[in-house]
């Protein structure tokens, strides 16, 4: 699928959806939006399943625009004239369009047309991870359909998935290998679930520990130092120094580190000043690279700070990276003092 600068949307959660599924409220128009691609499938299977058992074969088609599929290329025509058919042998007919963004402007009028008059025996959803809402379909797509929020999810949310299905497991998971699963995988449930399963079959319905997961746990989250920034400004020590610490295990060079953390810095002190003298947000956006909900919590994040505390990050990661290279102390010794330092609130710091 495309993707586009991230746009926070308003929507419904997807339990909010299993709820109203489970309840028979079924829409005839729904877009799915948002980085969460294995809870964005769940929710199709959801829907699948509303149909009867023996005639899911002739009732459910998934249509991706522009797919070369037999020779033939996928077209928002044969979307659309799927979705009107009339069901065989159920009493509804589920249609699913990926790639809408590639819809071809000769058949927006098509597509437009249908929105205004869908097929009251069809559920036809649209799919995407991200939106482009300068685009005409978008903006038609999130006025007429039921929209299914999929957002990354946090990891306290992720936690409470994990737990319910190992719940469902007869399994459970030991405080800290819940998080140390976090660290490891972050909050794709995609992953996750891959990982959980090995991790059931390993547990046989007892505890899931920090040593199974040692054993059985590929690492293939990377920390960046956007994540330690995040840490540092919500004054996380704990999760600072358990990020700094994976990414030195990891080989990662000091230098580089406070260099990285230095230009997040750096913007940090553009944007605050650009906030100062009431720049638009396009601008903000522009100088940070941050767009949607993520400029949001970053205007935030600026606003909770001040310039003072700002600049004395930006001197301190000057002084680490000088004693880095003049080897004056080991650079962990010295970046977990940091880490330490920046992490303390700024009233606190002028006491000492």
């Amino acid at each position: 699928m495309s993707r586009y600068p991230k746009k926070k949307i308003d929507g419904i959660s997807y339990e909010e959806l299993r709820r109203q599924v489970k309840t028979g409220q079924i829409e005839s128009l729904y877009l799915f939006a948002g980085e969460e691609e294995y809870l964005q499938e769940r929710s199709v299977r959801l829907l699948v399943s509303t149909i009867d058992e023996g005639g899911r074969l002739f009732n459910y088609s998934t249509f991706t625009i522009g797919e070369i599929t037999q020779g033939v290329k996928t077209t928002a025509v044969l979307a659309i004239d799927n979705a009107n058919q009339l069901p065989m042998m159920a009493a509804r007919r589920l249609v699913v369009i990926r790639d809408f963004d590639k819809i071809r402007e000769e058949e927006l009028d098509l597509v437009l047309d249908y929105l205004k008059r869908p097929a009251p025996t069809t559920t036809l959803v649209f799919r995407a991870l991200s939106l482009d809402q300068r685009r005409k379909i978008t903006a038609a797509l999130m006025k007429t359909c039921t929209v299914v929020n999929f957002e990354k999810l946090s990891e306290a949310q992720a936690s409470r998935y994990i737990e319910a299905f190992l719940k469902s497991r007869n399994c459970r998971i030991e405080p800290a290998a819940l998080q140390h699963l976090l660290a490891l995988l972050g909050t794709s449930m995609g992953r996750l679930m891959n990982e959980l399963e090995k991790l059931v079959n390993y547990a046989e319905g007892g505890f899931i520990t920090n040593a199974a997961i040692e054993q059985l746990v590929p690492r293939v989250r990377e920390p960046t130092g956007f994540e330690i920034w995040d840490a540092i400004i919500k004054h996380e020590r704990k999760r600072a120094l358990r990020l700094l610490h994976r990414m030195l295990d990891d080989k990662a060079e000091p230098v580089m580190l406070v260099g990285s953390l230095g230009g997040l810095y750096r913007r940090l002190l553009t944007a605050k000043d650009l906030i100062a003298r009431r720049a638009p947000q396009e601008e903000v956006a522009k100088a940070t690279g941050q767009y949607g909900q993520r400029l949001k919590d970053y205007i935030a994040a600026i606003n909770r700070l001040s310039r003072e505390e700002i600049v004395y990050g930006l001197e301190r990661l000057a002084e680490v990276d000088v004693a880095i290279k003049s080897s004056a102390a080991t650079p962990r010794l010295q970046l977990e003092y940091l880490i330490v330092e920046l992490t303390m609130p700024e009233n606190v710091r002028r006491t000492l």
